[in-house]
């Protein structure tokens, strides 16, 4: 016997989208970040060829490299536990769409947990991610010619703000999640599907 399809129920399924998409985009990049962390660390270096463009690209590679040394070690971990987070957090939100016999208490459970650790990852990540935007935007901008210099004071607020946006926008996204998989509504719509399941 199955429980009636109803609007809750669709709605979750909808947030368990949502959730996907955010956690499995989120999760890819930090994998992404945590590899060039490691790259970083082994040394690789730009060819240098001799062209200015080709002398200018392997300064700020080398800014990149010094703005990232620091607490390279440490975000790398933090980075690799944000992606696992956000994996076993992609893994719930799945098992919302498709219980495979599971409770669904137990996976609404699991979901709001799981979405809310990866919340707290990514926000002191993003911390992380703020302080190497402006190590980075501090020493780029020494290496700009004078002719094209930025106005005084314009490329690290940009960056600090690109980089909060990012951990408002992931973080925030989860915390919503977690609240409503939280509520009420979902609760009673988990325990009903348990019982017709039964």
């Amino acid at each position: 016997m199955t429980a009636p399809r109803s609007p809750v129920g669709s709605q979750a399924r909808a947030v368990a989208i949502v959730c996907m998409v955010v956690v499995g985009v989120s999760g890819a990049a930090s994998v992404s970040e945590a590899f060039a962390l490691f790259e970083i660390g082994r040394g690789s270096e730009v060819p240098l060829q001799g062209t200015p463009r080709a002398d200018f690209l392997a300064k700020v590679f080398e800014a990149q490299s010094r703005a990232m040394q620091p607490d390279r070690q440490a975000r790398a971990a933090l980075l690799v536990l944000l992606a696992v987070s956000m994996f076993f957090t992609f893994v719930c939100a799945g098992r919302v769409l498709r219980p495979a016999g599971l409770p669904r208490e137990g996976i609404r459970r699991l979901l709001c947990g799981a979405a809310v650790v990866s919340a707290v990852l990514r926000t002191v990540d993003g911390a992380a991610d703020a302080a190497y935007a402006l190590r980075l935007a501090h020493l780029v901008a020494g290496l700009l010619p004078a002719d094209r210099q930025l106005p005084p004071g314009w490329l690290a607020p940009t960056s600090l703000g690109f980089s909060v946006a990012r951990t408002v926008l992931v973080a925030g996204t989860l915390a919503i999640i977690a609240q409503y998989f939280r509520s009420a509504r979902v609760k009673a719509w988990a325990a009903l599907q348990d019982e017709a399941s039964q």
